[in-house]
């Protein structure tokens, strides 16, 4: 499910990419690709001049998604997840693959 993307959100010089998920049924169909390249085309449309998001260490399936699509390494917040996992004890230690969830990663792709 996506949300609706109004003007206001895509005002600043920069757009995120709060969260995409497409349904296991449907992988592998272009359905991803197709909702970040219109995500794309909405921000420069709107005068954004990146898009980022923000994934975690583990989840390397979204990590070569995005690398396959223009997104670059931007930030690496070592310990972030650690450090939430402080606050919130509910967020698993364990993620994708089995790999332990510790970091979050910054991806960016610039839109001019």
């Amino acid at each position: 499910m996506v949300d609706p993307i109004s003007s206001a959100d895509l005002a600043a010089v920069e757009a995120e990419i709060a969260a995409l998920v497409v349904a296991a049924g449907e992988r592998h169909a272009g359905t991803g690709t197709a909702l970040v390249e219109a995500v794309a085309r909405l921000a420069r449309d709107a005068g954004a001049r990146r898009l980022w998001l923000v994934t975690t260490n583990d989840n390397v399936d979204a990590l070569r998604f995005y690398q396959r699509r223009g997104f670059r390494l931007a930030e690496l917040h070592v310990g972030a997840v650690d450090e939430a996992r402080r606050l919130e004890p509910a967020i698993p230690a364990v993620g994708d693959h089995g790999i332990p969830i510790r970091d979050e990663l910054v991806l960016e792709r610039p839109l001019r």
